[in-house]
């Protein structure tokens, strides 16, 4: 430890284990210390990293052989023309055919509610309308 005689900034004494730069390295080369927690989950090293990252397929389905610049337009036409034939497979007509029908039901039931309120809301002006004449 620290002492007047030792001070912390000392090198540590061979053999001593001291709580500092490479303490906890001098620690767990020893092993697991006390206390600390096991390691519960398997790793594995999938290996080293492509050398060439520049040759790393940037967008999927695109070869490397285009230029950076081709690939974006290139990639660009294929989302377009996924967006633009999306509607176009029987399963999705079927579910903008679906999704439109239950829109107008929607919209149907909601007027009907608007419709009872206005009807209930002047039967209620009226007979209210009606029992303050009486009471005149």
């Amino acid at each position: 430890g620290c002492s007047s005689v030792r001070p912390c900034n000392a090198p540590a004494r061979p053999g001593t284990l001291r709580a500092g730069a490479g303490g906890m390295a001098a620690l767990w080369a020893m092993g697991t210390p006390p206390g600390a927690a096991k390691l519960s989950v398997k790793t594995a090293k999938m290996g080293k990293l492509p050398e060439t990252v520049g040759q790393m397929q940037q967008f999927p389905g695109i070869s490397t052989k285009f230029s950076p610049n081709e690939a974006v337009v290139i990639y660009g036409d294929r989302i377009k023309n996924e967006y633009k034939y999306a509607g176009e497979t029987p399963a999705a007509r079927n579910w903008f055919k679906d999704d439109r029908k239950k829109k107008r039901e929607e919209e149907r039931l909601a007027e009907v509610y608007r419709n009872f309120r206005e009807m209930s809301r002047s039967k209620s002006e009226a007979f209210l309308a009606a029992g303050s004449a009486a009471m005149r």
